[in-house]
């Protein structure tokens, strides 16, 4: 039996998130192993471009199509971001990614960076904590 190093307590901790995003999750999750980083678990469900190579030659292919990525996941982290978006006191990075590109565009990349982020608590098995980012000038 394995045990599953993510809760669904952790994952509603996150923004957006809501019970059956989390059970989802949850599932998908259980063992973080499985895939090599967040950007691996990102593009399994069809919100990065995939990559694969050996010889040290890594070539990246197009986000993958309907048929070669978890639908039903990716249709929930896209709600979620959809969520996120319409929040009231939204975070700098949301609020300048929203200015700075097309409306799906930037709903596909908050999704992406809520998935990648699923991935690093289901891996560190932790709750979800704001960090600011601070940037030399």
């Amino acid at each position: 039996m394995v045990r599953c190093s993510i809760s669904g307590a952790s994952v509603l901790s996150a923004p957006g998130v809501g019970p059956i995003t989390a059970a989802m999750m949850v599932v998908l999750l259980c063992n973080p192993t499985v895939f090599k980083n967040g950007r691996d678990f990102a593009a399994y469900l069809g919100l990065a471009p995939m990559s694969f190579g050996s010889g040290g030659r890594n070539q990246v292919t197009g986000i993958p199509s309907k048929y070669r990525c978890h639908n039903e996941a990716r249709s929930l982290l896209v709600q979620c971001a959809h969520s996120i978006t319409r929040l009231k006191y939204k975070s700098d990075w949301v609020a300048s990614i929203l200015s700075r590109k097309p409306k799906k565009v930037a709903i596909i990349a908050i999704a992406n960076k809520l998935a990648r982020q699923l991935w690093v608590m289901a891996k560190k098995g932790d709750k979800f904590e704001k960090r600011l980012v601070l940037a030399a000038v």
